[in-house]
């Protein structure tokens, strides 16, 4: 299953307000995440659909994401600490 990551365009300005190692590694383990054959395997399930589809884990950030099966993309539509991503 290949699925491709688009970043929405929210989602610049909260790796704006992170320091720009920890953006860089944000941005490297989803691109890493995208590469994989099954990139859902390293997601979680959203028990609240009004935050989104499924959350990926990068180290104590989260990115959530919206999963778009017909088109097989992955919307990343908000990337926060663990602490704050869920409000």
């Amino acid at each position: 299953m290949v699925y491709n990551i688009i970043l929405h365009v929210k989602v610049e300005d909260d790796l704006k307000r992170l320091d720009r190692a920890i953006a860089r590694r944000i941005i490297q383990k989803l691109q890493w995440i995208e590469k994989q054959e099954d990139p859902l395997y390293y997601s979680k399930r959203l028990t609240d659909p009004a935050i989104g589809d499924v959350r990926f884990r990068i180290g104590d950030y989260r990115a959530v994401a919206i999963v778009r099966e017909k088109t097989k993309t992955i919307v990343i539509i908000k990337i926060g600490h663990r602490n704050d991503i869920y409000t």
